[in-house]
């Protein structure tokens, strides 16, 4: 209900916003350029043939008009009412040769109601070092719930293998590998890129015999066999897996 409640709130927050404004435009309809004051306040010091004040105060407002044509300047003043909510748009004109200006009023146009953003929601900060987080799917369905217990994540794989890659002993790269996967569980795909983190065929062995009590879907263990050169290598893994 809170969050039904919260864009409506916004609409009527602006809902006065919208209500108290209003815009005003003046277009010199023989496209001659002028200067416009309102209200005593000068708008545009530069004569142009089109001005736009907005937001404008709806209500009464006293417009000065300042023409210059070939024939020379022409001028005037003028009260004028613009309601809230609208875009007025005046014409200026000249009188011949009389030196004289007005204002036409060309039409009201109701103005648009405000555009209305509704806030994404956040998610609270996992890592330090990432701006966002943003949750992902289970990896694993319910045959596995028995042996995923502490299911390591895809990113904190990732962070596990920048950790080995950042040191060069084959030795301390095993240590920090078993410290990961004790304490949980580990997919079969993710050992597979943990293992490609060593050098020698041997540590592989090594690790994989160890993290083989860990891995979440023990029926794809066979996923890591690819990364092995020689048969005795898978033999000795399969008659491993094969005592547990």
């Amino acid at each position: 209900m809170k969050k039904l409640l919260l864009p409506f709130l916004f609409v009527l927050l602006a809902l006065p916003v919208f209500a108290q404004t209003a815009v005003l435009t003046f277009t010199a309809e023989r496209g001659e350029v002028f200067q416009i004051k309102l209200d005593d306040r000068t708008i545009n010091h530069a004569a142009s043939n089109f001005v736009q004040i907005a937001p404008l105060r709806p209500g009464k407002h006293y417009v000065e008009v300042k023409v210059r044509t070939r024939q020379g300047v022409y001028q005037m003043g003028q009260r004028i009412v613009v309601p809230a909510g609208v875009e007025a748009n005046y014409g200026v004109r000249t009188m011949g040769r009389s030196g004289k200006a007005y204002l036409r009023l060309i039409s009201e146009v109701p103005l648009a109601p405000p555009v209305v953003v509704r806030p994404l929601p956040r998610y609270p900060d996992r890592y330090d070092d990432y701006d966002r987080y943003e949750p992902t799917p289970p990896r694993y369905d319910d045959r596995y719930k028995g042996d995923c217990r502490n299911l390591m994540t895809g990113h904190e794989v990732d962070r596990l293998i920048q950790t080995m890659h950042s040191r060069d002993f084959e030795s301390t790269k095993l240590s920090i590998a078993r410290d990961a996967v004790r304490n949980g569980s580990i997919l079969a795909e993710d050992l597979k890129r943990v293992l490609q983190q060593f050098d020698y065929e041997s540590t592989r062995v090594e690790f994989a015999k160890y993290a083989y009590d860990y891995v979440c879907d023990k029926e794809h263990f066979y996923y890591i066999y690819d990364l092995f050169k020689f048969d005795s290598s898978v033999q000795e893994l399969e008659r491993h897996t094969g005592r547990r």
